[in-house]
């Protein structure tokens, strides 16, 4: 092969990889070609296109490709091709997909494909990588490849909309175009983690703490509303205004201190564990000024039932009513 050929790449309408033996305009034919096959992406995410064993024979069964990976507007997966070997730079590979499932450390597409005798089958491509949020708080995964020599990692983001249901998991949804259809359709995957109330500022949303694969916030002061907290959440560039609710129920524990009991996935409760300030309003309920574990002042004020109390609340009562207040310490309990 001469140094200036190359393999230009494309995608055919049915996802199939189009394999092109050239690297500059000419009159003169190439050799092109449509490969049938799919793609596969290894635990490192590296790419490789697999073809049948029926392919010409200039064809390798394997071909390893090098690049960039992103979304388009349709959430379809796009890979841009860098200077490696005989590719060639900036060719785009848009691989119409649907994305069906987003773990704390997995994205899920799947991807319809046509062989040459006509017929249709769909494979899931995963890649794998860590969730974090940018600083227009919208949702970026993070794409794990440790074979970059720059060390560089790809960043997915995710331009759809997203909202709290009533267990608190993160439901992401996004509008696709179908190919030769004006109609969008509207699909969902949901985020499973629980909250944590970080600082008067930022909540999180771990998916998985050890690998630090969470989105954390920036929002307004906490502010209760019946069973749960209201934030005000700006969101994209022109950072946009929603509001996110955390459902729970509070709870005082003597050895722990205020907990707020949230539910979460899969069935679980999880506990936001806080201190604060008591003291009794004058209709004897409980009035608390909250704060995290590191005893930042969350500028939350919220008032309960004195049965929140487990076990210890006539001691507790007393104790108020002899004194204006009572420190609650965050993973300690009471002082008094």
């Amino acid at each position: 092969m001469k140094k200036t050929e190359k393999i230009r790449f494309e995608i055919d309408p049915h996802n199939r990889l189009v394999y092109e033996k050239t690297g500059r305009k000419s009159d003169v034919p190439g050799f092109r070609t449509v490969v049938d096959g799919k793609f596969k992406i290894d635990k490192d995410n590296q790419v490789t296109y697999h073809a049948k064993k029926s392919q010409g024979s200039d064809i390798p069964q394997q071909l390893k490709l090098k690049g960039e990976w992103a979304l388009d507007k349709d959430h379809n997966l796009v890979f841009t091709l860098d200077k490696w070997g005989d590719q060639i730079a900036g060719n785009k590979l848009t691989i119409e997909s649907e994305l069906i499932d987003a773990k704390d450390n997995m994205l899920s597409f799947a991807v319809a494909t046509r062989d040459n005798k006509n017929n249709t089958r769909i494979y899931i491509v995963k890649l794998g990588g860590r969730w974090q949020a940018d600083k227009y708080n919208r949702f970026t995964f993070n794409v794990k490849n440790v074979k970059k020599e720059t060390g560089i990692t790809d960043r997915i983001t995710l331009q759809g909309a997203w909202e709290v249901n009533k267990r608190n998991e993160i439901i992401y949804t996004y509008e696709k175009s179908t190919r030769g259809k004006k109609e969008k359709t509207t699909h969902a995957v949901t985020l499973k983690g629980y909250w944590d109330i970080a600082g008067k500022h930022r909540i999180k949303y771990v998916l998985n703490k050890e690998m630090k694969s969470e989105f954390d916030f920036k929002v307004s002061v906490g502010k209760p509303v019946g069973r749960g907290l209201k934030y005000e959440i700006g969101v994209g560039a022109g950072l946009n205004k929603k509001t996110i609710t955390l459902f729970g129920k509070w709870k005082i524990n003597k050895n722990m201190g205020l907990l707020f009991e949230m539910p979460c996935a899969k069935g679980k409760i999880h506990n936001v564990i806080l201190g604060g300030w008591a003291k009794l309003d004058k209709n004897h309920k409980l009035d608390l000024r909250l704060q995290n574990k590191t005893g930042e002042d969350l500028g939350i004020d919220v008032k309960l039932s004195r049965n929140i109390v487990e076990g210890q609340g006539e001691a507790f009562i007393r104790v108020l009513k002899l004194r204006k207040e009572v420190s609650i310490v965050a993973g300690i309990g009471f002082r008094w």
